[in-house]
């Protein structure tokens, strides 16, 4: 069964890039020192709906989970990529779009120390989406 339950004090958002860069939010995971992930848990990233202007035509911006060992998500390991993709396309920007994902049991391997969930959105083109944010939401 799917996890539904969540707790909005728990969900984390940052302001998307400016331009062709990335830009990062982390969510503390407080996992043990093996990094150990509950099996059931699962998390959803939420991409807002972008404008022309925040995601030109063929621009993308795209969603990554990594994990990290420091607070500030700096250093990380990719857990996975392209977890969502948002297209800008006829002249409309991108609509919005979710997508959800559980960790491995030991995000990195064992002992890894991978405490920090950080989700990483990138784009392609120069639009500025920093006005709009992403959101991290955590379900149990």
């Amino acid at each position: 069964m799917r996890p539904n339950l969540s707790d909005a004090s728990l969900s984390v958002s940052g302001a998307l890039p400016n331009g062709a860069t990335s830009s990062t939010i982390v969510f503390d995971t407080a996992n043990s020192n093996r990094a150990d992930q509950p099996g059931r848990m699962e998390y959803e990233i939420q991409a807002p709906a972008l404008t022309t202007g925040q995601l030109a035509d063929a621009a993308t911006m795209t969603y990554a989970v990594l994990m990290s060992a420091n607070a500030d998500g700096s250093s990380p390991t990719l857990i996975y990529d392209k977890v969502l993709v948002q297209t800008g396309a006829g002249g409309a920007g991108a609509g919005a779009n979710t997508a959800r994902f559980r960790l491995p049991y030991q995000p990195g391997g064992a002992n890894a120390n991978l405490r920090y969930l950080v989700i990483r959105a990138t784009n392609s083109g120069a639009g500025n989406a920093s006005p709009v944010n992403m959101t991290l939401q955590p379900y149990f």
